[in-house]
């Protein structure tokens, strides 16, 4: 009988081995560049990864830094970011988070406390940031995927709502050494195979290890 350890090593590691034939994710492109991992952590909120992709390589084309993109106008701002969910709400969050960075030289901040002073920039887009910018994996990022599968998986209870409370009850039923990949991994996973609706039970890496709770709808 495997213990939960192990089942969550193995999850992990089939899941980690699958995933090199999925489509990487947005913010891939962006380890160790802070600016770009905060204005696209930002965009990418409530939005398709290839539409947050398409929209930070447009904006990221005009302007690469925090002081270069203050002297866009708005209307540039906001044909390259047309694609995200919200696009007139994120021009007025992208001039803000430049404006503050602008202030404190150009340096993106390195805690959630300083990160969340920005508009636009919630706990998941924070720790987002500095996972992605930082290597700062002391939280793990939860968005919709981490949250849909953590709960189909049993590691998180049914129940839980809240992506910082899903990260404390994550944190304590994943070793430490998987934090840092498991955003990255869920996300590729859950639009590959664990969809919202319909998931792709029957060919999933790890249906002989998932509990499927709160499933009724398998796809093939």
């Amino acid at each position: 009988m495997m213990d939960e350890t192990a089942r969550v090593r193995e999850i992990y590691d089939r899941i980690r081995t699958a995933a090199q034939q999925w489509e990487p994710t947005t913010l891939s492109y962006f380890v160790g560049q802070p600016f770009k991992a905060l204005i696209t952590s930002m965009l990418s909120a409530q939005t398709r990864e290839e539409h947050t992709l398409a929209a930070a390589n447009a904006l990221f084309a005009l302007a690469d830094n925090p002081f270069d993109m203050l002297n866009l106008t708005n209307e540039q701002i906001l044909t390259a970011i047309k694609r995200v969910s919200y696009p007139l709400v994120k021009v007025n969050y992208v001039r803000d988070i430049c404006e503050k960075l602008a202030a404190r030289g150009g340096d993106v901040p390195q805690t959630i406390d300083e990160l969340t002073a920005m508009k636009g920039v919630g706990w998941k887009v924070a720790v987002l940031t500095l996972a992605i910018a930082y290597g700062r994996t002391e939280d793990i990022t939860v968005d919709v995927h981490v949250l849909r599968i953590a709960i189909r998986m049993g590691l998180i209870p049914r129940e839980t709502k809240q992506p910082p409370r899903a990260n404390e009850l994550l944190k304590l039923a994943l070793p430490r050494d998987l934090w840092a990949e498991w955003n990255g991994l869920m996300v590729q996973f859950g639009r590959a195979i664990c969809l919202p609706t319909y998931p792709k039970c029957k060919i999933c890496p790890v249906r002989d290890l998932c509990p499927k709770i709160g499933v009724e709808n398998r796809g093939s």
